[in-house]
């Protein structure tokens, strides 16, 4: 086979020679001739009528059918999202890759089109669970002594009145510019948010919840029926501080109605 693919190769440059020898009623030019030795090798010699030069080029056949080693694969596939990987990641305090973790649990447990298109719609947030949301709030707060969590990002963002903005100042998405005026400005992800539970960390600060197509992902875990049962306690205990219909609390203060959750119209120019 090697020596019929080379002959076919020295056929086509034979011919290509000749043509560029040979014109209409002259005679040839140029000879080629063939060697074939032992070692599986050619050789063939170009000799010209008008020149007492001449070439030689030597090729080798490559053995055929020589096996062909595949490279080692070194890169390993990351562990599947669990419940089991999220509590062992809780317990060593690695809260970043936590952090990874929960939101591809969310992606795993909000269906096929989540999962094929890399993360969730506000609208599949009705597709997970409460049981599986509760577990996933559940280890958060008990690796974190109560300080991170849905349910304590929940509570904090009903504090905040709802407000997505106070809400995210509050729990530390945002940070204070060092200016004359109170400014705030979008931590970048991931440096400068806190991956550690320190007495200065604040309250809520993790899981983060990706707002890069607006906060309605975030308000639909936060009204989440997972939810529902800790909100109605808590607002039976904000009842029981008003004496009266006066709108008077305990303290004097004015009561106000807590708006209605409504999409906030700021832009949300930061992902995580």
């Amino acid at each position: 086979m090697a020596n019929a693919s080379l002959q076919s190769f020295l056929l086509h440059h034979h011919h290509s020679f000749l043509s560029n020898g040979i014109h209409e009623g002259s005679s040839p030019s140029i000879i080629l001739k063939l060697t074939t030795n032992s070692n599986s090798s050619i050789s063939f010699k170009l000799f010209s009528n008008t020149t007492s030069s001449s070439s030689s080029v030597t090729t080798t056949a490559s053995t055929p059918n020589s096996p062909v080693t595949p490279a080692p694969v070194t890169a390993s596939s990351p562990p599947p999202p669990s419940l089991e990987l999220l509590g062992a990641q809780l317990a060593e305090r690695d809260y970043r890759q936590a952090d990874e973790t929960t939101r591809a649990l969310l992606i795993e447990l909000a269906g096929e089109p989540a999962r094929r298109r890399g993360y969730v719609f506000f609208s599949e947030v009705q597709f997970i669970s409460a049981d599986d949301l509760r577990a996933i709030d559940a280890l958060w707060q008990e690796h974190s002594g109560g300080r991170f969590g849905y349910s304590v990002q929940r509570r904090l963002w009903e504090k905040s009145r709802r407000d997505f903005t106070r809400f995210f100042i509050r729990v530390g998405w945002m940070k204070k510019l060092d200016t004359e005026v109170e400014q705030f400005n979008y931590r970048a992800f991931p440096d400068e948010f806190i991956w550690e539970l320190n007495d200065d960390t604040p309250e809520g600060h993790l899981p983060l919840t990706n707002a890069l197509r607006g906060t309605q992902l975030l308000g639909n875990i936060f009204t989440h029926p997972a939810f529902e049962e800790e909100q109605e306690d808590e607002l039976a205990a904000e009842e029981n501080d008003t004496p009266d219909n006066t709108g008077q609390s305990k303290d004097g203060s004015k009561g106000k109605e807590r708006p209605k959750f409504m999409r906030d119209f700021f832009k949300p120019d930061y992902s995580f």
